[in-house]
């Protein structure tokens, strides 16, 4: 592999050299040099080697899995603008984690197009993860606009893009060539940094509200698992930033090693314990919540959380639940929530609960005909067939059996 790299550089240098009748400026790979001092030139050049391998299988499988896993996003069940946005961020940043092996591995000195939207994947990749991050906590459908003004840069930015893709290929080898090996000294390192800069901000943010909300949560676990993955992610980008420091690809291909270690834990733990993801949604939201009661009884406030609370943990599967129960995850009392339910949803309790009991036992009695009635009654929270046969036929005006043989398939 490194005399691969080396070979591209010598072929690289002579084409500048006979372009424009220069010799590029060159620092020495300082880790390497180390390396070839402590442990002789072959043991270390061999040291080097397994270790690049070894980078690349990491940042070749965070690839794949990131890829994988972004198009799982778009093709499960469930398709909302949080699935959306989780696909897109993933796509991008994998692409993102290929580029920079691109650059660590000096293929972009045979493939210069594979740079292509390189500035655009990294400026964009931090305000998709903060939207990503909002969609998980707050449960709104509606981005809000402040969250939507940092793509206004991408026009220009984009038309620079455009304007790289179309130069010769000559052209952007001495381009990439020049700015590669002297990158303090290019015009582009301003694009680079200021990129860099939106990247970091919105990492950082996202990390800032996790430990916070970690610090004040009573299930540490969960929100510790996601503070090490972000930690890890700024991390990594820092290291590869090295490289434009000291002109040593390995730190490139190091942090890139980092972010794609990053997308094969995720996806091992997401398999593994699936759902813990759910569970750090929720301490994150309660966590939210808290902060936002503690201000005062806000009515929109817990009309979203009691929301959450029954559409996306399901409280009302459980058939012993009760009004006191759902208070105390609200932080409120019982007649506070009792009046808040008659005031703003306009039915008691009860009705209420059963609403969301009905509604996914129409959905199951379509969608999974082999299903027996009764399973699904226990299933949906009631806790007898005849309550579920009375609450569903006042609620739709058919029985549930009468219902599947007129809306199954």
């Amino acid at each position: 592999m490194g005399k691969n790299i080396l070979n591209s550089e010598l072929t690289l240098t002579r084409k500048l050299i006979s372009l424009t009748g220069k010799m590029p400026k060159r620092r020495p790979a300082i880790c390497r040099e180390s390396v070839h001092r402590a442990f002789g030139y072959n043991d270390g050049e061999r040291l080097v080697t397994t270790m690049q391998l070894i980078m690349g299988v990491i940042i070749i499988s965070g690839v794949v899995l990131g890829v994988f896993t972004a198009i799982e996003h778009i093709t499960g069940h469930v398709r909302n603008h949080r699935s959306y946005f989780r696909s897109t961020r993933g796509m991008i940043e994998s692409l993102l984690m290929g580029q920079l092996a691109v650059i660590g591995f000096g293929l972009y000195e045979r493939y210069p197009a594979l740079l292509f939207l390189f500035f655009t994947f990294l400026y964009v990749s931090g305000p998709l993860d903060h939207i990503r991050y909002h969609a998980l906590v707050y449960s709104e459908k509606k981005i809000p606009l402040a969250l939507k003004l940092p793509f206004l840069p991408l026009a220009p930015l984009l038309a620079l893009e455009v304007y790289l893709l179309t130069r010769p290929v000559e052209e952007k080898l001495i381009l990439y060539g020049e700015f590669f090996r002297d990158p303090m000294r290019h015009w582009l390192v301003y694009v680079l940094f200021a990129c860099l800069t939106v990247y970091i901000t919105y990492s950082g943010i996202i990390l800032y509200n996790q430990i916070v909300s970690m610090r004040q949560s009573a299930n540490k676990r969960p929100l510790l698992f996601s503070v090490i993955m972000s930690g890890l992610l700024i991390v990594s980008t820092g290291v590869a930033c090295l490289y434009f420091f000291t002109l040593n690809r390995d730190f490139i291909l190091l942090g890139a090693a980092g972010i794609g270690l990053q997308f094969i834990i995720y996806f091992l733990f997401k398999n593994r314990f699936p759902d813990f993801f759910k569970l750090f949604v929720t301490e994150m939201r309660q966590t939210r919540y808290k902060r936002a009661i503690t201000k005062g009884i806000d009515q929109q406030a817990v009309n979203e959380r009691l929301a959450e609370l029954m559409e996306q943990e399901k409280l009302y599967r459980d058939m012993d639940l009760r009004m006191k129960d759902v208070a105390e995850r609200l932080l409120v009392t019982p007649h506070q929530f009792s009046r808040l339910v008659n005031e703003n949803i306009k039915t008691d309790f009860r009705n209420y609960v059963n609403t969301f009991r009905v509604r996914e036992a129409m959905r199951l009695l379509v969608e999974d005909p082999g299903r027996s009635i009764i399973t699904i009654c226990f299933e949906v929270g009631f806790s007898s067939k005849t309550s579920f046969n009375v609450t569903f036929k006042k609620m739709t005006g058919l029985s549930p059996k009468e219902y599947r043989e007129k809306h199954g398939i």
